[in-house]
């Protein structure tokens, strides 16, 4: 049994505290900071559970090894390793669970978002650009990831027409449907700057966690109407930073202007259409959000940016391997 003191009531892992898996050991990251973990094979997939429980905060040491039973008797050492290193702090909790209106809950879950992007790295692919190692291909690659989201767009909408709504709210999600149609056609003359065709368009198949973020917002708005609204934010977001990088490579790698300019464009149609504001705008016609489903919001959205975090790991190692077939036209 161990003795190590344990101080925390409901651990939780500080803002910007990322790890990664790499053979028998995980490395937890908190900026200049690090150490390593050295795990068992059979113990890796609890290892996993116990670190994305810290992620979430919210649980006593006692519940954290009930949930991780394989490494019960190793968690109190552990958490007691890890506020060694500053990497923990105590999970803050609300006197008492209470609804909120769908304008509160949209602040809330602005900042419950930038806390959990706190968790993970910055984006390789920002990164990437930034200190001018990102490869032609693997820009190329980018519009085409970029082309299936756009090119599925309205089929990924079109369920949550279905859904009994109050006619404003009915009347938003048309108008964002109807300014969605068509912005795959951007994407598409971008491409065929660069050779590839329609016919390629049609045969060619998205990476896995493309397919994952396009299936699940296509979920939500079928079976989940709140958190299809919620979704939007992510998928809508502008970052400004990223798209002047973007055509900086693209310049400096010598891809023609009618590459990324339609790409520009496509960012700069969504700016004006206050389409970064959708979210805000469905969540003010929402009265009540109930304690439950302000949980299952969050655990749907952490999913979903999880998704697009590896998704953009997989643009690069994909796009990044001149073995590889470009586009992903196996047929």
């Amino acid at each position: 049994m161990s003795l190590t003191k344990v101080l925390f009531q409901q651990p939780l892992f500080k803002n910007r505290v990322f790890f990664e898996f790499k053979d028998t050991e995980v490395e937890i990251h908190y900026g200049d900071q690090g150490c390593a973990i050295a795990v068992e094979p059979e113990y890796e997939k609890e290892t996993v559970q116990l670190l994305r429980l810290l992620q979430a905060g919210g649980m006593s040491p006692e519940q954290l090894g009930l949930a991780c039973p394989g490494i019960q008797e190793d968690i109190p050492e552990l958490l007691a390793e890890l506020d060694r290193r500053g990497l923990l702090i105590e999970t803050y909790q609300e006197v008492e669970s209470r609804g909120v209106s769908g304008q509160q809950f949209y602040r809330e879950l602005c900042r419950f978002l930038n806390r959990m992007k706190g968790q993970f790295p910055l984006s390789p692919f920002s990164e990437k650009m930034a200190d001018e190692t990102i490869t032609r291909n693997q820009l190329i690659g980018y519009a085409l990831e970029s082309y299936h989201v756009t090119h599925l767009c309205p089929r990924l909408l079109a369920p949550s027409l279905a859904n009994y709504e109050s006619p404003q709210t009915q009347k938003l999600l048309q108008e964002f449907f109807v300014s969605e149609l068509h912005h795959d056609r951007l994407i598409e003359n971008s491409l065929k700057s660069v050779g590839i065709e329609g016919d390629q368009l049609q045969r060619m198949q998205p990476l896995p966690m493309t397919f994952a973020v396009c299936s699940t917002l296509a979920v939500f708005a079928k079976q989940h109407p709140l958190s299809f609204k919620a979704a939007l934010l992510l998928f809508e977001e502008d970052d400004k930073v990223f798209h002047q990088l973007f055509k900086q490579q693209c310049q400096a790698l010598e891809l023609p202007p009618e590459f990324y300019k339609p790409i520009l464009l496509h960012a700069g149609i969504n700016e004006e259409g206050a389409h970064d504001q959708i979210t805000s705008i469905l969540l003010a016609e929402v009265a009540y959000v109930s304690p439950q489903e302000q949980v299952v919001v969050k655990k749907n959205l952490a999913i979903l940016l999880e998704c697009m975090v590896r998704r953009t790991h997989e643009i690069l190692d994909y796009y990044g391997n001149s073995n590889n077939i470009i586009p992903r036209c196996f047929t």
